[in-house]
């Protein structure tokens, strides 16, 4: 059986989806080539739903930081000495008391407090797209974000459905897992999935598990883990860079029980190498991308395909082309069938 590749974006404005394709590719690839394994071809496709949210997507050519059209933190190489410090003990332990006192807080019925309201106003100061995801009632933009919730889910399970007779490992980032186990759980429930990935994901706080356990109508008072998608068949991987802002719970194996193919997450703490302009951000996409951990997942993926001849041929050719007649717009990866 063929196998596919689908990733689905994260939070905020993109550009548009051929060069953030392009850019995932990019960076998978590069992970590949960092790891010291030979370019190989492999079906790639991208989950695009930036558009429902935002009415022009972001472009190289603005230059104002302010616009929402500027491109902060683009596709780029990362650092050539690939050596990378340890994660912090320190910050692991840290994160840890900072996920018991927020479950303690926001998974407990108070009657002084009302921590759903404190947790609707943070997702609603600093998670626009989060917010206009879980509202019912948005008109902003006039079209545009109006009940974006099943549009973005839509343009998911319509590629998932699109490929359903494929092995599909599905990549996703940032707010994308939140869409992903959504689209998995409650829209395609019957689209098998080899591999579920999820990076820097924001699954595990409290305030997004009970947006989830109050849609699906389950009771966080009396079930206290949540199922993991049971049309996962091989493994759901979950990789967190402490430094991640928005992965704060990086343990989703606490909040998630397996399914009846006995999977759910396994957690693996990473080193996120994005830097842009001297600046690190440790959510961006690319960084997970080309980390070495997650590159071994795309290995292993790949190598359970059936090669036909003609992959098989040019596989060939690729191992034996010199690097530098590699361009960048042809690195082994195609579009999605």
């Amino acid at each position: 059986m063929s196998r596919i590749i689908i990733g689905i974006h994260g939070v905020g404005n993109k550009p548009p989806q051929p060069l953030l394709q392009h850019w995932w590719q990019r960076a998978i690839c590069e992970g590949l080539e960092r790891s010291g394994h030979s370019l190989r071809h492999f079906k790639f496709d991208l989950a695009y739903w930036a558009h429902f949210l935002y009415s022009e997507p972001q472009d190289m050519r603005v230059k104002d930081p302010e616009s929402s059209r500027y491109i902060e933190n683009p596709y780029v190489s990362g650092p050539v000495d690939n050596q990378k410090a340890a994660p912090s003990q320190v910050r692991k332990k840290l994160l840890n008391v900072a996920e018991f006192i927020m479950e303690k807080a926001f998974m407990t019925e108070n009657h002084i407090f009302n921590f759903d309201r404190i947790g609707d106003y943070v997702i609603r100061k600093n998670f626009r797209d989060l917010d206009l995801y879980y509202s019912e009632k948005n008109v902003e933009l006039h079209q545009v974000g109006l009940y974006a919730r099943g549009k973005i889910r839509e343009s998911l399970a319509t590629l998932l459905r699109k490929h359903r007779k494929k092995e599909i490992l599905l990549i996703s980032h940032s707010m994308g897992t939140i869409v992903a186990y959504d689209v998995l759980t409650q829209i395609v429930p019957d689209v098998k999935i080899h591999t579920f990935v999820t990076l820097g994901s924001p699954l595990g706080l409290p305030t997004v598990m009970k947006k989830i356990y109050s849609e699906q109508e389950r009771d966080f008072k009396t079930e206290k883990d949540l199922p993991a998608p049971d049309n996962i068949e091989h493994s759901w991987l979950n990789f967190s860079d402490l430094n991640d802002h928005v992965a704060l719970n990086y343990r989703l194996a606490d909040e998630f029980r397996p399914n009846s193919h006995g999977v759910g997450p396994d957690d693996f703490v990473v080193v996120n190498d994005y830097a842009y302009d001297g600046r690190e951000n440790h959510h961006k996409s690319f960084g997970y991308l080309r980390a070495p951990e997650f590159t071994q997942v795309i290995c292993e993926f790949l190598s359970g395909e059936k090669r036909g001849p003609i992959e098989q041929i040019r596989d060939f050719v690729q191992r034996f082309l010199p690097r530098q007649r590699v361009n960048e717009m042809d690195l082994g990866v195609e579009d999605g069938e």
